[in-house]
């Protein structure tokens, strides 16, 4: 048996926007048409959360694992209110995964390093290919300017870095600092 279509279209609404919709009467055309269009201002916005998504995030951002139920009594709202925004969030690109992370140190890697690389003319795509290749390298950016990559790889002690780096000679030339600190590590961008 398949729902009514206003049900249906009740159930759509609250999907994309994540606020109950209840018909009253006749009223079904009039509403829907107000919360469509309250819903697609809302998304075209440069920053569509509302307070319940910023706290949702910030939650989330300091323990990915917390349930919903946890998440729910913190926000002050039920546990399937939390579960229906974070799938929102995720359907609307905010959120993009759950990650671990990982301690390098605990993983035996006592050094980090920052290396940029300029690539050799003509390189440039063998370059890219061979930091995607080298799993000691844990992040990499393409940028602008003369270096045409900074990336951030792992190190057990100093002596692995020439043999590391000597493998990229024949690509580019390479410019290494040695992390001493990192006061500001990954964050969430601010919401």
């Amino acid at each position: 048996m398949k729902p009514p279509a206003d049900k249906v279209r009740s159930q759509e609404i609250y999907q994309s926007t994540g606020r109950p919709y209840f018909q009253k009467g006749n009223l079904l055309a009039e509403n829907v048409v107000l919360c469509e269009a309250e819903c697609a201002t809302r998304l075209s916005m440069k920053n569509p959360l509302d307070d319940l998504d910023r706290s949702i995030l910030t939650a989330l951002s300091r323990d990915a694992r917390v349930s919903w139920k946890d998440l729910a009594a913190e926000a002050g709202v039920s546990a399937p209110t939390i579960r229906d925004r974070v799938k929102r969030l995720q359907d609307i690109g905010v959120i993009q995964g759950f990650a671990v992370e990982f301690s390098p140190s605990a993983l035996g890697f006592s050094l980090e390093a920052v290396v940029r690389f300029r690539p050799l003319p003509g390189k440039r795509h063998v370059l890219e290919a061979q930091i995607r290749e080298t799993h000691r390298i844990v992040q990499c950016d393409k940028v602008t300017g003369e270096d045409g990559f900074v990336a951030r790889l792992l190190l057990k002690d100093i002596g692995e870095l020439d043999p590391l780096l000597e493998t990229f000679s024949r690509m580019a030339t390479t410019n290494t600092s040695i992390v001493k600190s990192s006061p500001v590590r990954m964050r969430p961008p601010p919401f």
